[in-house]
């Protein structure tokens, strides 16, 4: 491979320029100063290219983790309303439930477990609601979708 600067191409650019090839880079005016190298990085640091992609690949991993709802056993039913029933607003707890997909129309449900513990801060017998408050949310349980609760010792 030939030397760029002895190839034909490389005489002729060299040749145009030959007035300005042994200056030095000048210095930025005041008015213009160089930009710090933090600010430099700032403005080519990575970006989001595609608006949305990680709220699709958070769904696409929420959609993997889906299960089919489980039917609770009449003893497990019972063993929840009992549990419920010696439960009072105020008291601390422990609940594992159902948190179905709104998205999917499934029959059976298809959804996701989770668990919260905190402060029962309200119980509607009426809409058959348990809200629980770990200190910075509220979730809202409906009776239906709890699988188990653990009352603390």
């Amino acid at each position: 491979m030939t030397d760029y600067k002895n190839s034909a191409e490389g005489r002729i650019v060299t040749a145009k320029y030959q007035d300005i090839l042994h200056l030095s880079r000048p210095e930025p005016s005041y008015r213009h100063p160089r930009m710090p190298v933090a600010g430099r990085a700032k403005i080519f640091s990575p970006f989001a290219a595609l608006r949305g992609y990680e709220e699709e690949i958070a769904e696409e991993d929420w959609k993997k983790n889906l299960v089919p709802k489980k039917l609770l056993s009449e003893e497990k039913s019972l063993q929840i309303s009992v549990l419920l029933s010696r439960v009072e607003k105020g008291s601390s707890l422990s609940v594992r439930f159902f948190q179905e997909d709104m998205h999917h129309s499934d029959t059976p449900p298809l959804g996701i477990y989770k668990e919260v513990s905190g402060i029962v801060t309200r119980i509607d017998s009426v809409f058959q609601k348990l809200v629980i408050s770990d200190g910075e949310t509220e979730t809202v349980i409906s009776f239906d979708s709890l699988a188990e609760i653990k009352l603390p010792e």
